[in-house]
Protein backbone atom coordinates (compact mmCIF):
# COMPACT_ATOMS: atom_id res chain seq x y z
CA UNK A 1 0.00 0.00 0.00
CA UNK A 2 1.47 3.41 -0.74
CA UNK A 3 2.41 5.28 2.19
CA UNK A 4 2.13 9.17 2.57
CA UNK A 5 5.11 11.19 4.46
CA UNK A 6 3.86 12.49 8.20
CA UNK A 7 5.60 15.60 9.25
CA UNK A 8 4.69 16.21 13.17
CA UNK A 9 5.14 19.91 12.82
CA UNK A 10 3.29 22.19 14.74
CA UNK A 11 -0.44 22.09 14.35
CA UNK A 12 0.40 20.58 11.06
CA UNK A 13 -1.15 17.19 10.08
CA UNK A 14 -0.17 17.05 6.86
CA UNK A 15 -1.76 13.72 5.30
CA UNK A 16 -4.78 13.09 3.21
CA UNK A 17 -5.60 10.22 4.97
CA UNK A 18 -9.18 9.26 6.22
CA UNK A 19 -9.73 7.47 9.44
CA UNK A 20 -13.05 6.64 10.46
CA UNK A 21 -14.40 7.67 13.40
CA UNK A 22 -18.36 8.08 13.62
CA UNK A 23 -18.14 10.22 17.15
CA UNK A 24 -16.39 13.83 17.39
CA UNK A 25 -14.80 14.08 20.86
CA UNK A 26 -14.24 16.74 23.07
CA UNK A 27 -11.28 17.28 25.52
CA UNK A 28 -10.08 19.26 27.74
CA UNK A 29 -6.34 19.58 29.90
CA UNK A 30 -4.52 21.86 31.83
CA UNK A 31 -1.47 24.20 29.80
CA UNK A 32 -0.25 26.55 32.71
CA UNK A 33 -0.29 27.57 36.36
CA UNK A 34 -0.30 30.83 38.41
CA UNK A 35 -0.32 31.51 42.11
CA UNK A 36 -1.44 34.72 43.67
CA UNK A 37 -1.23 34.04 47.24
CA UNK A 38 -3.23 31.46 48.41
CA UNK A 39 -5.38 31.15 44.98
CA UNK A 40 -4.30 28.94 42.33
CA UNK A 41 -5.28 29.59 38.53
CA UNK A 42 -5.07 26.65 36.08
CA UNK A 43 -5.03 27.38 32.43
CA UNK A 44 -6.85 24.51 30.57
CA UNK A 45 -8.01 24.42 26.64
CA UNK A 46 -11.57 23.25 25.67
CA UNK A 47 -11.41 21.77 22.37
CA UNK A 48 -15.01 21.90 21.36
CA UNK A 49 -14.84 21.14 17.99
CA UNK A 50 -11.57 19.73 15.65
CA UNK A 51 -11.95 23.13 14.12
CA UNK A 52 -11.71 25.36 17.71
CA UNK A 53 -9.95 25.52 21.20
CA UNK A 54 -10.63 27.77 23.73
CA UNK A 55 -8.56 29.30 26.87
CA UNK A 56 -10.51 29.02 30.08
CA UNK A 57 -8.88 29.35 33.91
CA UNK A 58 -9.73 27.24 36.05
CA UNK A 59 -9.95 26.67 40.39
CA UNK A 60 -9.40 23.58 41.66
CA UNK A 61 -10.67 24.20 44.95
CA UNK A 62 -13.66 25.10 43.58
CA UNK A 63 -13.83 23.75 40.31
CA UNK A 64 -15.45 26.84 38.75
CA UNK A 65 -13.90 27.74 35.36
CA UNK A 66 -14.00 31.36 33.62
CA UNK A 67 -12.87 32.10 29.94
CA UNK A 68 -9.38 33.67 29.67
CA UNK A 69 -9.90 35.24 26.45
CA UNK A 70 -12.74 35.70 23.82
CA UNK A 71 -13.99 32.33 22.29
CA UNK A 72 -13.48 34.24 19.01
CA UNK A 73 -9.68 33.06 19.40
CA UNK A 74 -8.11 29.63 19.11
CA UNK A 75 -5.12 30.20 21.29
CA UNK A 76 -2.79 27.54 20.41
CA UNK A 77 0.44 26.71 21.84
CA UNK A 78 -0.66 28.83 25.01
CA UNK A 79 2.74 29.94 27.08
CA UNK A 80 2.94 32.04 30.25
CA UNK A 81 5.70 34.97 29.47
CA UNK A 82 9.12 34.67 31.55
CA UNK A 83 7.94 37.66 33.81
CA UNK A 84 4.49 36.26 34.87
CA UNK A 85 2.76 39.47 33.72
CA UNK A 86 0.54 37.44 31.02
CA UNK A 87 0.70 34.82 28.38
CA UNK A 88 1.17 34.32 24.78
CA UNK A 89 -0.09 32.23 22.37
CA UNK A 90 -0.69 31.44 18.17
CA UNK A 91 -3.87 32.08 16.98
CA UNK A 92 -4.19 31.21 13.65
CA UNK A 93 -0.94 31.68 12.43
CA UNK A 94 -0.90 35.29 13.82
CA UNK A 95 1.53 35.53 17.64
CA UNK A 96 -0.49 37.18 20.21
CA UNK A 97 0.49 38.14 23.76
CA UNK A 98 -2.15 39.02 26.71
CA UNK A 99 -1.06 40.64 29.74
CA UNK A 100 -3.46 40.12 32.79
CA UNK A 101 -4.33 43.35 33.67
CA UNK A 102 -5.26 43.76 29.86
CA UNK A 103 -9.24 43.14 28.64
CA UNK A 104 -7.75 42.26 25.30
CA UNK A 105 -4.77 40.31 23.14
CA UNK A 106 -2.13 42.33 21.50
CA UNK A 107 -0.87 40.92 17.87
CA UNK A 108 2.87 40.55 17.31
CA UNK A 109 3.39 42.05 13.80
CA UNK A 110 6.33 40.49 11.76
CA UNK A 111 6.44 42.33 7.63
CA UNK A 112 8.59 39.57 7.01
CA UNK A 113 6.87 36.92 4.40
CA UNK A 114 6.77 33.56 6.89
CA UNK A 115 4.20 31.39 7.40
CA UNK A 116 3.95 28.55 8.92
CA UNK A 117 4.71 29.60 12.53
CA UNK A 118 5.90 27.00 15.24
CA UNK A 119 5.40 27.40 18.77
CA UNK A 120 7.65 30.19 20.37
CA UNK A 121 10.54 29.84 23.24
CA UNK A 122 11.05 32.67 25.44
CA UNK A 123 14.41 33.48 25.53
CA UNK A 124 13.68 36.67 28.59
CA UNK A 125 10.50 39.28 29.15
CA UNK A 126 11.36 40.88 25.66
CA UNK A 127 12.85 38.24 22.90
CA UNK A 128 11.72 34.85 21.69
CA UNK A 129 12.70 32.30 19.12
CA UNK A 130 10.02 30.61 16.65
CA UNK A 131 10.70 28.48 13.47
CA UNK A 132 8.22 29.47 10.36
CA UNK A 133 8.67 29.24 7.27
CA UNK A 134 10.38 31.81 4.13
CA UNK A 135 11.56 30.67 1.20
CA UNK A 136 10.09 27.60 1.43
CA UNK A 137 12.45 26.57 4.20
CA UNK A 138 12.38 26.47 7.85
CA UNK A 139 14.14 28.89 9.17
CA UNK A 140 14.94 30.12 13.14
CA UNK A 141 13.56 33.87 14.06
CA UNK A 142 14.92 35.95 17.15
CA UNK A 143 12.23 38.35 17.66
CA UNK A 144 11.14 41.38 20.06
CA UNK A 145 7.96 42.17 21.24
CA UNK A 146 7.40 45.26 19.05
CA UNK A 147 7.91 42.30 16.10
CA UNK A 148 11.40 43.38 15.37
CA UNK A 149 13.43 40.44 13.75
CA UNK A 150 16.65 40.87 15.72
CA UNK A 151 18.16 38.10 13.49
CA UNK A 152 17.68 34.84 12.04
CA UNK A 153 19.16 31.26 11.23
CA UNK A 154 18.62 30.04 8.08
CA UNK A 155 20.24 27.68 5.23
CA UNK A 156 19.32 27.44 1.51
CA UNK A 157 19.36 23.46 1.41
CA UNK A 158 17.91 23.04 5.20
CA UNK A 159 15.73 23.38 8.12
CA UNK A 160 15.85 25.00 11.02
CA UNK A 161 13.50 24.30 13.70
CA UNK A 162 12.58 23.87 17.21
CA UNK A 163 14.91 26.42 18.53
CA UNK A 164 16.17 25.69 22.35
CA UNK A 165 17.86 28.28 24.95
CA UNK A 166 20.28 27.06 27.64
CA UNK A 167 22.34 29.46 29.06
CA UNK A 168 24.83 30.87 26.48
CA UNK A 169 23.88 28.00 23.53
CA UNK A 170 21.21 28.05 21.05
CA UNK A 171 20.43 24.44 20.02
CA UNK A 172 17.79 23.15 17.43
CA UNK A 173 17.10 20.65 14.49
CA UNK A 174 18.54 20.67 11.57
CA UNK A 175 16.62 18.85 8.75
CA UNK A 176 18.84 18.25 4.75
CA UNK A 177 16.46 18.64 2.40
CA UNK A 178 17.27 16.02 -0.92
CA UNK A 179 18.08 18.52 -3.92
CA UNK A 180 16.71 18.69 -7.45
CA UNK A 181 13.83 16.59 -6.86
CA UNK A 182 10.42 17.81 -6.55
CA UNK A 183 9.25 15.49 -4.03
CA UNK A 184 10.83 16.18 -1.02
CA UNK A 185 13.27 13.67 0.49
CA UNK A 186 14.72 14.11 3.95
CA UNK A 187 18.49 12.88 3.88
CA UNK A 188 19.36 13.79 7.50
CA UNK A 189 18.41 15.13 10.62
CA UNK A 190 20.97 16.36 12.94
CA UNK A 191 21.15 18.15 16.60
CA UNK A 192 23.10 21.19 16.17
CA UNK A 193 24.45 23.61 19.04
CA UNK A 194 25.96 27.26 18.46
CA UNK A 195 27.04 29.94 20.26
CA UNK A 196 24.38 32.33 21.41
CA UNK A 197 26.48 34.48 24.00
CA UNK A 198 26.43 37.91 21.62
CA UNK A 199 23.66 39.68 20.16
CA UNK A 200 24.03 39.45 16.13
CA UNK A 201 22.66 41.00 13.04
CA UNK A 202 22.10 37.62 11.43
CA UNK A 203 23.17 34.50 11.30
CA UNK A 204 23.78 32.69 7.98
CA UNK A 205 24.31 29.72 6.76
CA UNK A 206 28.03 29.83 6.62
CA UNK A 207 27.74 30.33 10.74
CA UNK A 208 30.35 27.84 12.36
CA UNK A 209 28.45 25.64 14.69
CA UNK A 210 29.05 22.23 16.37
CA UNK A 211 26.87 18.81 15.44
CA UNK A 212 25.85 17.29 18.74
CA UNK A 213 24.22 14.31 16.93
CA UNK A 214 23.38 13.13 13.56
CA UNK A 215 20.36 10.76 13.77
CA UNK A 216 20.87 10.46 9.89
CA UNK A 217 17.73 9.84 8.23
CA UNK A 218 15.88 8.71 11.11
CA UNK A 219 13.17 11.60 11.63
CA UNK A 220 13.13 13.17 14.75
CA UNK A 221 11.28 16.69 16.00
CA UNK A 222 10.16 18.53 19.47
CA UNK A 223 13.58 18.75 21.01
CA UNK A 224 13.57 19.95 24.77
CA UNK A 225 16.57 21.60 26.55
CA UNK A 226 16.63 21.52 30.23
CA UNK A 227 20.24 22.47 30.86
CA UNK A 228 23.04 23.29 28.26
CA UNK A 229 24.35 19.53 28.89
CA UNK A 230 20.95 17.63 28.97
CA UNK A 231 18.01 17.31 26.58
CA UNK A 232 15.23 15.25 25.02
CA UNK A 233 13.60 14.45 21.88
CA UNK A 234 11.11 12.31 19.72
CA UNK A 235 11.61 10.30 17.40
CA UNK A 236 8.93 9.65 15.16
CA UNK A 237 7.62 7.51 11.52
CA UNK A 238 8.50 9.13 8.55
CA UNK A 239 5.11 7.30 7.28
CA UNK A 240 2.18 6.05 8.31
CA UNK A 241 -0.02 3.28 6.35
CA UNK A 242 -3.73 4.16 5.77
CA UNK A 243 -4.79 1.53 7.62
CA UNK A 244 -2.82 2.10 10.80
CA UNK A 245 -4.89 2.34 13.72
CA UNK A 246 -1.74 3.57 16.19
CA UNK A 247 1.43 5.70 15.20
CA UNK A 248 4.58 4.53 17.12
CA UNK A 249 7.22 6.73 18.97
CA UNK A 250 10.46 6.70 20.41
CA UNK A 251 12.28 9.12 23.28
CA UNK A 252 15.64 9.93 23.34
CA UNK A 253 18.29 11.69 25.88
CA UNK A 254 21.31 13.48 24.94
CA UNK A 255 23.51 14.18 27.64
CA UNK A 256 27.33 15.79 27.79
CA UNK A 257 29.38 13.63 29.57
CA UNK A 258 32.85 14.64 29.71
CA UNK A 259 33.39 16.50 26.67
CA UNK A 260 31.36 14.47 24.76
CA UNK A 261 27.62 14.09 23.98
CA UNK A 262 25.98 10.79 24.12
CA UNK A 263 22.33 9.70 23.05
CA UNK A 264 20.26 7.06 24.36
CA UNK A 265 16.55 5.47 23.80
CA UNK A 266 14.90 5.78 27.10
CA UNK A 267 11.31 4.59 26.17
CA UNK A 268 8.94 3.70 23.66
CA UNK A 269 5.21 4.60 23.03
CA UNK A 270 2.12 4.66 20.38
CA UNK A 271 -0.52 7.54 19.96
CA UNK A 272 -4.67 6.50 18.77
CA UNK A 273 -4.12 7.71 14.70
CA UNK A 274 -7.29 9.39 14.74
CA UNK A 275 -6.36 11.94 17.50
CA UNK A 276 -3.31 13.54 15.02
CA UNK A 277 -4.16 12.40 11.13
CA UNK A 278 -6.41 14.87 9.68
CA UNK A 279 -9.38 13.79 8.09
CA UNK A 280 -10.44 12.42 11.30
CA UNK A 281 -13.39 13.68 13.44
CA UNK A 282 -11.33 13.35 16.84
CA UNK A 283 -8.30 14.77 16.05
CA UNK A 284 -6.74 16.92 18.28
CA UNK A 285 -6.56 20.94 17.52
CA UNK A 286 -3.16 21.12 19.10
CA UNK A 287 -2.10 18.09 16.88
CA UNK A 288 0.57 15.93 19.30
CA UNK A 289 1.48 19.04 21.94
CA UNK A 290 -0.63 17.57 24.69
CA UNK A 291 0.60 13.90 24.18
CA UNK A 292 4.04 15.09 24.82
CA UNK A 293 6.36 13.72 27.32
CA UNK A 294 6.97 16.18 30.20
CA UNK A 295 9.75 16.47 32.22
CA UNK A 296 9.58 16.82 36.44
CA UNK A 297 12.31 16.51 38.74
CA UNK A 298 14.32 13.39 37.12
CA UNK A 299 10.97 11.66 35.45
CA UNK A 300 9.77 12.22 32.50
CA UNK A 301 5.60 11.35 32.23
CA UNK A 302 4.16 10.10 29.25
CA UNK A 303 1.07 8.71 27.24
CA UNK A 304 0.59 5.47 26.00
CA UNK A 305 -1.99 3.00 24.11
CA UNK A 306 0.11 0.24 23.69
CA UNK A 307 -0.58 -1.48 26.41
CA UNK A 308 -4.68 -2.64 25.15
CA UNK A 309 -6.05 -3.37 22.52
CA UNK A 310 -8.97 -0.75 23.26
CA UNK A 311 -6.75 2.66 22.62
CA UNK A 312 -6.56 3.45 25.96
CA UNK A 313 -4.18 6.13 26.80
CA UNK A 314 -2.86 5.55 30.19
CA UNK A 315 -0.03 8.10 32.07
CA UNK A 316 3.08 6.36 32.93
CA UNK A 317 6.33 7.99 34.74
CA UNK A 318 9.80 6.33 33.83
CA UNK A 319 12.17 7.34 36.11
CA UNK A 320 15.33 8.74 34.35
CA UNK A 321 17.84 7.62 37.32
CA UNK A 322 16.31 4.19 38.05
CA UNK A 323 15.38 3.01 34.82
CA UNK A 324 12.01 1.88 35.57
CA UNK A 325 8.44 2.82 34.44
CA UNK A 326 5.30 2.85 36.42
CA UNK A 327 2.10 3.29 35.58
CA UNK A 328 0.14 5.74 37.01
CA UNK A 329 -3.20 5.78 35.94
CA UNK A 330 -6.21 2.69 35.11
CA UNK A 331 -8.37 4.61 32.31
CA UNK A 332 -11.62 2.99 31.43
CA UNK A 333 -12.87 2.40 28.21
CA UNK A 334 -13.71 5.73 26.47
CA UNK A 335 -10.79 7.60 28.36
CA UNK A 336 -8.17 9.03 26.50
CA UNK A 337 -5.69 10.49 29.55
CA UNK A 338 -3.18 13.71 28.23
CA UNK A 339 0.55 14.49 29.86
CA UNK A 340 0.26 16.16 33.33
CA UNK A 341 0.90 19.17 34.60
CA UNK A 342 2.45 19.53 38.13
CA UNK A 343 1.06 21.96 41.01
CA UNK A 344 1.94 21.94 44.08
CA UNK A 345 2.63 17.65 44.61
CA UNK A 346 0.00 17.38 42.61
CA UNK A 347 -0.23 15.76 38.71
CA UNK A 348 -3.32 17.48 37.08
CA UNK A 349 -4.18 15.76 33.88
CA UNK A 350 -7.61 16.24 31.37
CA UNK A 351 -7.74 14.29 27.92
CA UNK A 352 -11.59 13.24 26.37
CA UNK A 353 -14.55 15.16 28.53
CA UNK A 354 -16.42 12.34 29.98
CA UNK A 355 -19.15 11.68 32.68
CA UNK A 356 -15.99 10.15 34.56
CA UNK A 357 -13.00 11.66 35.47
CA UNK A 358 -12.42 14.42 33.10
CA UNK A 359 -15.69 16.15 33.48
CA UNK A 360 -17.63 19.27 32.88
CA UNK A 361 -20.94 20.68 33.73
CA UNK A 362 -23.50 24.07 35.05
CA UNK A 363 -23.59 24.34 38.85
CA UNK A 364 -26.63 25.82 41.08
CA UNK A 365 -25.37 29.07 40.07
CA UNK A 366 -24.75 28.70 36.53
CA UNK A 367 -21.27 28.82 36.56
CA UNK A 368 -19.08 26.29 34.13
CA UNK A 369 -17.10 23.75 36.06
CA UNK A 370 -14.51 21.79 35.38
CA UNK A 371 -12.65 18.38 37.23
CA UNK A 372 -9.89 17.78 35.88
CA UNK A 373 -8.49 14.54 38.13
CA UNK A 374 -5.14 14.34 39.84
CA UNK A 375 -2.68 11.96 41.21
CA UNK A 376 -0.74 12.88 43.97
CA UNK A 377 2.87 13.54 43.43
CA UNK A 378 4.93 14.66 46.51
CA UNK A 379 8.17 17.16 46.19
Amino acid sequence: MKKCFFSFLFFLAQLSLFVQHSYALEFLYPVACTKNGEATKIYTIYQNSMGHIELWSWNPDSKVANKAILSSYSPAGFALLPNGTGFSFIDNGRIKIKTFHKRSAKSIEIYDPIYNICGMEWVDDEHFFISAKKNDKFTIFKIDTSGAIKWTLSHAEKDCMYPQQAANSLFYIERQLKKGVYKRDYLSYKIARLDNSTEQTKILETLNKEYILDFRSCPIAFLKMISEKEGFFLEHSSSVERHDKTIEFSYYRIKMNGNKWECGELFQFSIPAHLILDKSDSRLYESILPLLPKYHRGKLFYVDCSHNADLILDIFCYDIHKETCKQKTEAKLGQLFFSPLFVDGNLFYGGAVTTVGTEMWIDKNDSVCFNLPAISFPH
